[in-house]
């Protein structure tokens, strides 16, 4: 394929009106929960920055973040890094913003070597930018104490040449969430299936006897096309981190949908994507029977769907053959130390204390309803049966159980390279073109164009 040679940030620009990976823009985050309050001003460019509790003699730090939730995290973080290390305090300003204007800003500051923070959250559609320009520090020497606590697939996906670059929020693990009024009507129980064929039958069923699609597909985004991919072991890039779209599992995977489309039992989600308003209302009206999505999607029912509290059940997704590990991960937002600073080591270390430490991901899941990817949590019932939060509150099933089951060798997605020139044709035409607007084209020859599209700088 020829490649079109562009600027990073016009790749992050056709990204970003569509992007919705973890984390999205502040008015519609991925993220949910209530967060502490804490001190906030706003600037005359519309952002805002809050601090943690001044500490005289404290370094100086600052981050960048894209999700005003974040801000409570960092700061109440800040505080319990001074609590534990009164001899090396820090004062941390934390700046949000609409994610693209703060993404973008960021990587022009980048790319100009000033006016750019300590740290910053790189949400996981634009982070292959960062990357490939080497804007970033490993953060091998910090995380390493943590190796064996954490589920390493969520720090190793940020990574480049044995080197990791950014820590995420959560686990991100995909589920399968059914709504048991329409299941129950059906006569169908969400355990007994397994495969995607399974899954296809009680489609079927459930149409039949209740007249609601079983799920629906997104045309501006990709979460259920790549939650499958990635069950295959397939990915949107390659090992060099060259688009990589036009392959027999992708087409397999958009075969699949079209034909639940064709059976009725798959819908266009109203509004395009999983996180328009169109689809909420819908969601929580019981338009579908079930949605696969990551776990940090329970904050969009708690959110958005308060009708179906106490109706959503959580199960393991589908698989293509039984047997298979029955989770992958999907979404997510790197944190990462950017280059320039001259604090590195004391904002590395905190970073790993905010993002690795116990406290941290007890944070990160009280507050936020993030899946924590510290394990030993997994395990702590203060944390798996507390009868107050509300995201246990909210649903029939344990999301607990449904971690604990698969353990730790867990699939990320491949963020490397031309990951966010890849996203932004698939999200813009891709699957538009898949499902609504060429459904009848053979889906290996209407990859092969979409490949050729790609505009990716090597």
């Amino acid at each position: 394929m020829k490649k079109k040679i562009v600027s990073g940030i016009l790749c992050v620009a056709m990204v970003a009106s569509m992007l919705v990976g973890c984390g999205g823009s502040n008015s519609d985050s991925t993220e949910s929960g209530d967060a502490e309050e804490t001190t906030e001003e706003s600037s005359s460019d519309g952002m805002t920055e809050g601090k943690n509790t001044f500490v005289d003699g404290g370094t100086e730090l600052s981050l960048w973040t894209f999700q005003e939730l974040h801000v409570g995290f960092y700061t109440e973080m800040a505080d319990k890094w001074n609590e534990e290390n009164p001899d090396n305090p820090i004062n941390l300003t934390v700046t949000t913003g609409e994610s693209h204007s703060l993404q973008s800003k960021l990587l022009v500051a980048c790319q100009a070597g000033e006016g750019t923070p300590d740290m910053a959250d790189i949400e996981v559609g634009y982070y292959g930018s960062f990357l490939k320009d080497d804007y970033l520090l490993p953060l091998n020497d910090v995380v390493e104490p943590y190796e064996d606590e954490v589920v390493m697939s969520r720090i190793t996906m940020y990574g480049k040449d044995d080197n990791w670059y950014g820590i995420d929020f959560h686990l991100g693990a995909s589920v399968c969430y059914y709504n048991m009024d329409i299941m129950n009507e059906a006569g169908v129980d969400p355990a007994t299936i397994v495969t995607w064929d399974d899954y296809f039958e009680a489609g079927k069923t459930v149409l039949e006897k209740t007249g609601k699609p079983m799920c629906a597909v997104e045309t501006a985004d990709l979460f259920l096309p790549q939650l499958m991919m990635l069950e295959k072991g397939a990915q949107y890039v390659d090992k060099d981190g060259n688009p990589n779209i036009d392959t027999d599992e992708h087409a397999d995977v958009i075969d699949f949908i079209r034909k639940m489309i064709d059976a009725g039992i798959c819908e266009i989600a109203p509004g395009g994507f999983y996180h328009a308003e169109e689809w909420y209302g819908h969601l929580n009206d019981g338009g579908v029977a079930s949605l696969a999505m990551p776990l940090w999607y329970m904050g969009r029912f708690t959110d958005y769907c308060p009708d179906l509290e106490g109706k959503m059940a959580i199960y393991e997704i589908p698989v293509w053959n039984e047997g298979d590990t029955r989770e992958v991960l999907q979404g997510g937002t790197g944190t990462s130390v950017l280059k320039f600073t001259d604090k590195a080591d004391l904002a590395k270390e905190f970073l790993a204390f905010a993002k690795l430490s116990e406290e941290g991901n007890k944070y990160e899941w009280n507050v936020l309803g993030f899946d924590p990817i510290r394990t030993s949590l997994w395990d702590d019932p203060e944390i798996t049966e507390n009868k107050d939060n509300k995201f246990l509150k909210y649903f029939q099933t344990n999301p607990f159980d449904i971690i604990k089951k698969n353990g730790t060798d867990l699939t990320a997605p491949d963020i490397s390279g031309g990951y966010s020139a890849t996203y932004s044709t698939l999200v813009s035409t891709t699957y538009s073109n898949a499902f609504e607007n060429a459904i009848d084209q053979d889906a290996k020859e209407l990859l092969e164009t979409e490949q050729a599209s790609i505009v990716y700088d090597n």
